[in-house]
């Protein structure tokens, strides 16, 4: 029975050499695990494996955003929104990002993230129901989708692009996430209440 282990054992040595190097990257382990008087059949095996690795100097993918720039907007505002929009975004108050002709609020370059900051607008909506009043139905909601979808558009043409939107408060952000699901799928958005 010793007899038979030692082809098995032999046999199992090397196929172990032939595999560690193809795994671990390196023709040096085979010499490790060589036992003596074995020969590769086939010299094709004992060459290294040719591998396709990334060089170190090669760019990143690009961010399209990028290429925008900080403007500074002084919008009508509270400075409850100013305050949100810069915790929001990080920005100075009164600073956004311009970007394929559209202003947004901010802009994170390690994320490729467009940002949009939404503050007190639970004001416009109805507490008892989530809907919008009926002065903000007509002109503001649409407002609202038609910046988000122009906005998605960019997104959509910039890969890798991303959109994110933060709303303050509950029912503008309940609202507005149904919104833009058919009007601006590509938005992710957030309820983060102001700090």
């Amino acid at each position: 029975m010793a007899v038979l282990a030692i082809p098995l054992i032999e046999g199992a040595g090397a196929l172990l050499a032939e595999a560690f190097p193809a795994l671990l990257g390196g023709t040096a382990v085979a010499g490790i695990l060589s036992l003596s008087g074995d020969q590769a059949q086939d010299k094709s095996k004992t060459q290294p494996v040719a591998r396709t690795m990334p060089k170190t100097d090669e760019a990143c993918k690009k961010c399209p955003p990028d290429a925008g720039n900080l403007v500074t907007r002084n919008w009508n505002m509270s400075d409850t929104s100013r305050t949100y929009q810069a915790q929001v975004t990080g920005f100075a108050p009164n600073t956004e990002w311009s970007f394929s002709g559209l202003d947004f609020d901010g802009f994170r370059a390690s994320l490729c993230q467009l940002e949009e900051a939404k503050a007190n607008y639970d004001q416009f909506f109805d507490p008892e129901t989530g809907e919008p009043k009926f002065f903000f139905r007509v002109s503001g909601v649409r407002k609202m989708v038609d910046q988000a979808s122009t906005q998605n558009g960019i997104v959509v043409a910039n890969p890798p692009a991303q959109l994110h939107w933060y709303f303050m408060q509950r029912l503008s952000y309940r609202y507005f996430t149904r919104a833009f699901t058919l009007a601006a799928p590509l938005i992710r958005t957030e309820l983060r209440p102001l700090q």
